[in-house]
């Protein structure tokens, strides 16, 4: 039988209000309760990956005075979170607080009362998985029941999606890493963070493998690299890692940047999709941040859809040379799109009137020029992005990233944009979280 993979993911305003919710106080409880609820999809038969986007507290006359435990609460609260389960066919987890830093463990109590409500919960919907979440003050425990399976299965990693995230994995012993050590100054799990996080490419070219290079460089163990294109000769002025004997074998950009990665580390583990990703959507809905090196506005629409559905974190990167009266200009951005923070399209990089303009120039675009010092300018740019998105080490919190980059002085700075932007995001809803659902007419 294969191993069952489970990855758990929840938005970081979803957590921020559970933290919020259970830290409440209440008339004679020790501790509050409540239910939070998603969907889940299964992918290659071995992935099991569960979004959660809603909360139900429960009720304050819902829990039945017992000094014995943090909480007890009665079959009503239980019976309105199954009744959930069955009107939405979704997934549920009972979901409480130990007030501590540090990763929480079951206590004693959670070990004997818990499971029987699993059990209910799966009563409801039993192709579904459904669990346990325990959230102390800056991570997290779960563990989920799977088609009835006799024991809760602990997830491979489980994440807050917000800047920083906070990511939470089965905890192994400390590797001795030499070739790591000067960054340790990124705090002392970002060498294990690097390890289990599975980041995703889309689009090789330039920018792309610059960041191939330097994800590998820092300690990235699992990629997944989606390109359909192969090498050609007009590549070589900015494909890091192509070869001039690249071109007689026609090698596509994802061997190119496996083998940049496999001569750093000959342990990562690389997935290669052939393809754009629309060919291949899964294997992007388990990546757990996704860098996006394409070329079209709307092959970003897209891309950032998708990622802000199954919340996968996105960094946009691009550059464009444009003649005017002056001269030629060289121009370009680093964005990061968090799920339930401000989008593409709420900072004004994406809208209706650039999509249309483009689409009305579909196939006749034409050879676009470009160099290999903005790339990788924009790269390291992103690269420094993705690092602090994962550890913290800056210690900024809700932080929105549009960097503008003007070639022609080599300056990189906040968008001026940031200073006018709501930080929540008014394009994709949380009711849009999560493998979408289809009703029968």
């Amino acid at each position: 039988m294969k191993k069952q993979n489970i990855k758990l993911r929840l938005p970081g305003s979803l957590y921020e209000r559970i933290l919020a919710d259970l830290r409440r106080p209440h008339a004679f409880a020790y501790e509050r309760v409540g239910f939070a609820f998603g969907s889940a999809i299964t992918i290659s038969g071995t992935t099991t990956l569960i979004t959660l986007n809603k909360y139900q507290p429960v009720a304050d006359d819902h829990y039945i005075e017992d000094s014995s435990v943090g909480a007890k609460i009665g079959s009503d609260a239980i019976r309105s979170a199954m009744q959930h389960v069955w009107d939405h066919n979704c997934c549920a987890f009972h979901v409480h607080f130990h007030n501590h830093r540090g990763q929480p463990w079951p206590s004693g109590d959670d070990k004997a009362g818990l499971p029987p409500v699993v059990s209910s919960l799966a009563n409801a919907k039993p192709g579904q998985p459904h669990g346990i979440l325990i959230l102390s003050k800056d991570s997290f425990f779960a563990s989920v029941q799977i088609a009835r399976e006799q024991h809760l299965l602990i997830p491979e990693i489980i994440s807050a999606v917000k800047y920083p995230m906070v990511i939470q994995f089965p905890e192994a012993k400390k590797p001795v890493n030499a070739i790591l050590q000067r960054q340790s100054f990124l705090g002392e799990r970002s060498t294990a963070i690097f390890a289990h996080l599975r980041v995703a490419l889309v689009g090789l070219g330039g920018g792309g493998s610059h960041i191939v290079q330097q994800l590998a460089h820092l300690g990235v163990k699992h990629f997944t690299l989606f390109d359909f294109d192969q090498i050609e000769d007009s590549n070589l002025n900015r494909l890091i890692g192509g070869r001039f004997a690249d071109l007689k074998g026609k090698l596509s950009k994802t061997e190119i940047a496996k083998r940049l990665i496999l001569g750093i580390n000959p342990k990562a583990d690389i997935t290669i999709v052939n393809s754009r990703w629309q060919e291949a959507p899964e294997q992007l809905q388990i990546c757990d941040v996704a860098f996006g090196g394409v070329d079209t506005y709307n092959d970003r629409s897209q891309l950032e859809a998708e990622c802000r559905r199954y919340l996968i974190p996105l960094i946009d990167i691009g550059m464009d040379v444009h003649q005017t009266k002056e001269g030629y200009h060289i121009s370009g951005q680093v964005i990061l799109s968090t799920p339930t923070q401000a989008c593409m399209r709420c900072m004004g990089f994406i809208n209706e009137d650039k999509l249309a303009k483009e689409a009305a120039k579909y196939g006749n675009v034409g050879g676009r020029p470009q160099v290999v010092w903005p790339n990788g300018l924009l790269a390291s740019s992103a690269i420094g992005v993705f690092t602090d998105l994962v550890t913290g080490w800056t210690c900024q919190q809700d932080r929105l990233v549009y960097l503008a980059y003007d070639g022609n002085t080599g300056q990189v700075k906040d968008h001026i944009r940031l200073q006018y932007l709501e930080k929540e995001c008014t394009h994709y809803s949380l009711e849009q979280v999560g493998a979408p659902k289809f009703n029968k007419l």
